[in-house]
């Protein structure tokens, strides 16, 4: 069996320095940084206070009400990337939606809505008051589930889990599985919504991020 070429045929993009494709390129082009002081949460007493959010999103713009119930933080930014690529490449145009899948890539999930679920129980009587919507939203795999939803692609869907390689691991897998045939196109890339208290607090407890708030 021959391999397949693989082309990439449309980009899309939320980042903290831009939240289209075409404004994060103007940003890479300008040299602007993406590193400010947390506003997501009272940073004053982490050793680490500043970080890379993205910046100017609201989920009313792009989901009803019902739809971010059922979403992370890390869910949405993947549906927001993945719309504007789909529209990007006409992945819609006359495709067999059974030969087009979703690989995406997410280390860590939606680290909120475990943190927030799992302090609530905290403060409570012991009683599970646990949402409904609490493991959707937390867990990883959810990300692609949404995206093929969306869109009805019926092909290869999961997400990769390897840490900061996660959508690394994404595109590796995407790019082989239309290399071997075994699907015509694949929306793949990554998303991350980690910038919380426990993930700040956690990765701070690593050493893994610099503390150097006033540079």
């Amino acid at each position: 069996m021959g391999l397949k070429r693989v082309v990439v045929t449309g980009l899309g993009a939320i980042t903290p320095v831009g939240n289209t494709v075409g404004a994060y390129w103007a940003a890479l082009r300008a040299g602007t940084s993406g590193a400010a002081p947390i506003t997501r949460f009272d940073a004053t007493k982490f050793r680490t206070r500043f970080a890379c959010e993205v910046k100017g999103y609201n989920p009313d713009d792009h989901f009803d009400r019902k739809e971010v119930k059922k979403m992370d933080l890390f869910t949405q930014f993947a549906m927001v990337a993945a719309a504007e690529a789909v529209q990007d490449a006409h992945l819609l145009d006359g495709v067999d939606k059974d030969r087009v899948g979703v690989i995406w890539g997410s280390g860590i999930g939606g680290l909120k809505s475990l943190q927030d679920e799992c302090v609530a129980f905290g403060r409570g009587d012991g009683t599970p008051r646990f949402s409904p919507f609490f493991i959707p939203r937390m867990i990883a795999d959810l990300a692609a589930g949404h995206i093929s939803i969306k869109y009805g692609f019926r092909g290869p869907n999961f997400v990769t889990v390897s840490a900061c390689a996660s959508a690394s691991n994404a595109v590796i897998d995407a790019y082989n599985y239309i290399r071997l045939g075994m699907a015509d196109a694949i929306v793949t890339g990554g998303s991350e919504a980690a910038i919380t208290e426990s993930g700040i607090g956690g990765f701070n407890a690593l050493r893994a991020m610099s503390e150097r708030n006033d540079d």
